[in-house]
Order: structure tokens, then C-alpha cells, then sequence
């Protein structure tokens, strides 16, 4: 099956297509993240149809996430648009959705039918973009994750370990819980979504996923401080818990839509770390 990747660029999307060359699978259409802002909707439906896709995976948020940055609502608009052009051109549309949809003030897994409370900017985004695209696209499919992680640039590993590696001596909460997820483990299971979808299965609606570990800011440094020790010394960093008065948010998925639709199993975010850091360090080197 051909499929376009929409912020192909991306840790994420780079880490797809290596996956998909390697099985052989499906066919990548690769948009990078800058040829994809789209100033109307005819460009998104021209860069829709270019290569005559069978199915649409949009990155960008996911990417935008990444990076540490916020959401506009021209980002919000192009996922519209690409719904609405693929929904027409009868094309599968997958968007990458998070977590940050929820306030977190909800102390259990959270499931696809719960309501989406999120008061904070960045979440009032991702629930306005998750909403026109169903609108405009009953048949597209969205799907939330944790954070991700890589050690390509992204603010959760790699701005944890930058932090770590300058500072020696930092600080991290340790009240919010959160699922993170390696960029390798996302793309396994969009990777799985498309195999069905490529056979027949239906995707549409909302589903999640995000690892089977739940963690804080500060469990995460510590488990990157150990693997990191191979590669620098750092013998003398000194890690400190933040704490609140209150109690901290927590957004946990519950996958089991996910799992019993596609048969996709959570696996840890642990045994992702050693790569990612590897990466990271890989990549500093080369700087």
C-alpha cells in the first residue's frame, strides 16, 4: 500500500520509514514537516493526491511535540484540510494525537469515550483538531500516544539528558505520572495499523496507545542517567525530586481498544532507553 508521510522529517517519521523499507510492506510518500504547511486547502489536497496514496498518516503535531513547541491554529486547519481532501478521495487518514487532550486530574486510565477536560492551551489545540478531523472525516482514524522519545532532538530524552549533561546538578518533578513511549515502539504500532488497514480492517474512530510503565520526570532522568553512564561521565550529577503541595496530574491510556481491534500489546518504555540514549549521544558526536 502507498502511504504519505506528513512531517516524514520528523524522529518519528524517519524511524517509519526505515521500518516500512525494511519489511517491504508498503511504499512511503514522504512530505517533510516545512513542505507540509499548507497555506490553503487546495495545496493540502494537491499535496494529498500527489502520488495517489492509499492512505494519509499526519505527524506534524506529533513532530510540533516533540520540539518542545506549541500548537497554532494554522496547524489545526491543515489537519482539516487533510481529512477533508482524504475523506473525498476515499484515502485512509491517521493523525497523531496525545494525551494532553485530558486535564490529568483523573487518577485512573483514561479511555477513549472519557471526556476530553483539558483546560491548558496546548490541549484545547489537540482537542480542536481531533474534533474537525472527525467531523470532516468520519472514516479517519485518530490515534494518542504518551510522550514520545528518540534521542533525536526531542524535548523529553534529549532535553532531559542536555540538562543533565550541563547543569550536573537538576531538578525534576516528580508528582506528574505519565506513559512515555520510544519513537521505535510508536512506529510499531502504526506500522501494525496500516498492515490491517491495508487488508481491510476499519480504523476509524479514536484509539490509544502509549507504554505499559507509568513514570515521572524525575523516575525518567533517573533511568537515562543510568544508561547515559557508558557514554559520559557522570559521576558527579546530582538528581533532586520536585514535589508539590498538591497532587500532580496523571495521564495513564487505557489501550484495550487498541489491543482488542488490532491486537497490539503494550510493552515497556524501558527497554527503549539504551538505543535512544546511543542515538543521542551519536548525534553529538557528529555535531
Amino acid at each position: 500500500m502507498d502511504v504519505a508521510f506528513i512531517g516524514a522529517d520528523s524522529p518519528l517519521g524517519l524511524r517509519l520509514q526505515t521500518l516500512l523499507q525494511e519489511t517491504g510492506r508498503h511504499q512511503v510518500l514522504p512530505l517533510s514537516g516545512a513542505a507540509s504547511r499548507f497555506k490553503s486547502e487546495r495545496q493540502a489536497k494537491k499535496a494529498v493526491r500527489r502520488g495517489n496514496p492509499k492512505a494519509v498518516v499526519d505527524l506534524r503535531l506529533a513532530a510540533l511535540f516533540g520540539q518542545g513547541e506549541g500548537l497554532q491554529e494554522a496547524d489545526i486547519e491543515r489537519c482539516h484540510w487533510l481529512a477533508k481532501a482524504c475523506e473525498r478521495s476515499g484515502m485512509f487518514y491517521l493523525l497523531l494525537s496525545r494525551d494532553r487532550v485530558f486535564s490529568g486530574l483523573h487518577h485512573r486510565p483514561l479511555r477513549e469515550s472519557d471526556p476530553t477536560d483539558s483546560e491548558d492551551s496546548v490541549g484545547l489545540a489537540l482537542i480542536e483538531a481531533e474534533g474537525r478531523v472527525r467531523e470532516a472525516a468520519p472514516s479517519a482514524c485518530v490515534l494518542r500516544t504518551g510522550p514520545i522519545f528518540s534521542g533525536l532532538g526531542d524535548a523529553l530524552l534529549s532535553g532531559t539528558l542536555d540538562t543533565l549533561l550541563e547543569s550536573r546538578n537538576a531538578t525534576f518533578d516528580d508528582m506528574d505520572q505519565f506513559c512515555p513511549s520510544g519513537v521505535d515502539d510508536v512506529a510499531r504500532v502504526v506500522a501494525a495499523v496500516l498492515d490491517q488497514v491495508s487488508v481491510g480492517a476499519s480504523a476509524a474512530g479514536v484509539y490509544q496507545y502509549s507504554s505499559a510503565d507509568r513514570t515521572t520526570r524525575y523516575g525518567f532522568a533517573e533511568v537515562l542517567l543510568a544508561a547515559a553512564g557508558q557514554y559520559a561521565d557522570l559521576g558527579d550529577v546530582t538528581l533532586s525530586a520536585l514535589g508539590n503541595a498538591g497532587e500532580g496530574r496523571t495521564r495513564i491510556l487505557d489501550c484495550t481498544r487498541l489491543r482488542d481491534a488490532f491486537g497490539i500489546k503494550q510493552v515497556s518504555w524501558r527497554g527503549f532507553v539504551s538505543d535512544a540514549v546511543k542515538r543521542y549521544f551519536d548525534e553529538k558526536k557528529e555535531v
